[in-house]
């Protein structure tokens, strides 16, 4: 669709042929709203769930947002639409799973430890990625610093810690231009901060992964598992939950249900890879 007839498409939003248009606008562009919402590692009855909420936003007060578009900006209509559909996909994932606040260990570090503990621990960067996104603000930095910082947050964090964030999803970034290397400009193909379509797909596998292990363990390993790191109950209070005779069997569960749930999200994770060769 050429750019004069979006423009006149987005007009017609507003006049009393507004339901046609939109029909029309989501005839030509629905496909690009589920592609961006499955790059963004949404899938499933979410991803219908998250289309719903793009389609509700676009259309809101008037589709103020598509009628906010401008032919003389910076990029053209597909790619604005990509960035806008990806920041209110973000939006939503927020709302469903919870902003992850930084623990309160983490936050009295210093500016450097708390920078990679981002990185790796809520936006799920490998230790490559993480360097090249903080190299600039940290002159000097290398890959073996970024390591021994990340294995200092490691020893911090607490079992239950480490679990919380295991299960979180990732603090996503709200998207810029470009959403894709197919879009419009070159000028506008820039290395941007945060994870891309690949960690996207690959965090999306290690929480499909993460929560087949757990349908895997038995029912009284995956009880104690969530009672103790989802609902933050005391070792005391499970015992008494589970007719447990004291804590110290119940923190004995807990390991051997942890142990379990690290084996069978091996093999998964062994499984996906002969898959993919």
């Amino acid at each position: 669709m050429s750019e004069e007839t979006v423009t006149a498409l987005l007009e017609r939003l507003s006049s009393e042929r507004g339901d046609a248009a939109w029909n029309e606008f989501l005839t030509e562009y629905s496909s690009v709203l589920v592609r961006v919402i499955r790059r963004c590692g949404v899938e499933g009855d979410r991803a219908d769930d998250c289309f719903l909420h793009v389609c509700e936003a676009l259309s809101d007060d008037g589709f103020r947002r598509l009628r906010s578009f401008r032919a003389d900006g910076p990029a053209g209509f597909r790619t604005w639409l990509m960035a806008v559909t990806a920041n209110l996909c973000f939006d939503w994932c927020r709302s469903e799973q919870g902003r992850v606040r930084t623990f309160r260990s983490v936050s009295r570090l210093q500016e450097l430890d708390r920078q990679v503990y981002r990185c790796i621990y809520e936006q799920r960067m490998s230790r490559a990625r993480c360097l090249q996104v903080l190299a600039p603000r940290f002159p000097g930095l290398t890959e073996a610093d970024v390591a021994e910082v990340n294995a200092r947050l490691f020893r911090l964090l607490t079992p239950r810690q480490r679990w919380q964030l295991t299960v979180r999803t990732p603090v996503l970034r709200p998207a810029t231009f470009p959403i894709s290397s197919e879009d419009d400009d070159q000028a506008w193909q820039v290395p941007q901060p945060g994870p891309g379509p690949d960690e996207l797909t690959e965090e999306a596998q290690e929480q499909s992964n993460l929560q087949h292990a757990l349908a895997e363990l038995p029912a009284d390993q995956r009880l104690v598992l969530r009672l103790r790191y989802e609902q933050e109950l005391s070792l005391a209070e499970i015992a008494r939950l589970t007719g447990q005779a004291d804590p110290f069997r119940v923190n004995r569960r807990i390991q051997a249900a942890l142990a379990a749930l690290a084996g069978a999200m091996g093999e998964r994770r062994a499984r996906s890879g002969r898959k993919s060769h």
